[in-house]
């Protein structure tokens, strides 16, 4: 009973408009995409992550990114519902150097503190920090 609670849990904080939309960000970050980082969130701030391109690359130098996922640490929602606060621990898993199989050899953690707004019925990231904008 205790598995399914935590399991339920886990597919309701992970499908929540405000995470995926975070998510969203996060993988545009990640493949250098910030015209789709600027959909989601707005333009000074995504200028502003796009700036420290070259910080954020930093974390992946010398090793190949395999896959990513999120490890949602906590999430809290306004009482009106129209904005969230996450902290997430993004896992990245690298294959170093001769490295061979699917999960990699290694992974980069990076921690996100990230502030979400509902606009227009959709969410849109108004403020980012992960170790790169700091």
């Amino acid at each position: 009973l205790t598995v399914g609670y935590y399991a339920l849990d886990y597919v309701k904080v992970h499908t929540s408009g405000d995470v995926i939309a975070y998510k969203r960000f996060a993988k545009a970050l990640m493949q250098n995409d910030y015209s789709l980082a600027r959909q989601i969130s707005n333009k000074e701030l995504a200028a502003e992550v796009a700036s420290k391109r070259a910080e954020r690359n930093k974390f992946f130098s010398g090793v190949r990114p395999l896959f990513t996922y999120h490890e949602v640490i906590s999430q809290h929602l306004s009482s009106d519902g129209k904005s969230s606060r996450l902290l997430v621990e993004q896992v990245t898993r690298v294959g170093t150097k001769g490295q061979v199989g699917f999960g990699g050899d290694d992974e980069v953690r990076i921690r996100h503190t990230v502030e979400l707004e509902q606009v227009n019925q959709l969410w849109e990231v108004s403020s980012f920090i992960d170790p790169a904008m700091r």
